[in-house]
């Protein structure tokens, strides 16, 4: 296992990153991610995925959650857009039942 990448001097890790899965009638389903900018592994990701419009700004919080939640202490927000396009609104099928 990992040999192709062991002959590429290549390691197996990807970049920390969020799925998402957005579902809107009259619009496709838009599966992505977004990437941390300050991973280590953000300029080797071995899946070559990462482009600049994927990567998030990530903000770090040392005071509590403004909403009370029981988020512990730090806790990070994410503010990303997402473009979707109008069209047929169709879930894939997962590849395990």
């Amino acid at each position: 296992m990992g040999q192709l990448l062991t002959a590429q001097n290549r390691h197996p890790m990807r970049p920390a990153h969020l799925h998402a899965l957005i579902v809107k009638s009259g619009y496709k389903v838009l599966i992505s991610q977004v990437y941390d900018p300050e991973d280590p592994h953000i300029d080797e990701d071995v899946q070559f995925g990462v482009t600049r419009t994927l990567m998030g700004d990530y903000v770090r919080h040392d005071e509590p959650h403004p909403f009370g939640s029981t988020a512990s202490i730090p806790w990070y927000s994410l503010d990303h857009r997402y473009v979707m396009e109008p069209g047929e609104t169709m879930l894939p099928k997962p590849p395990i039942k």
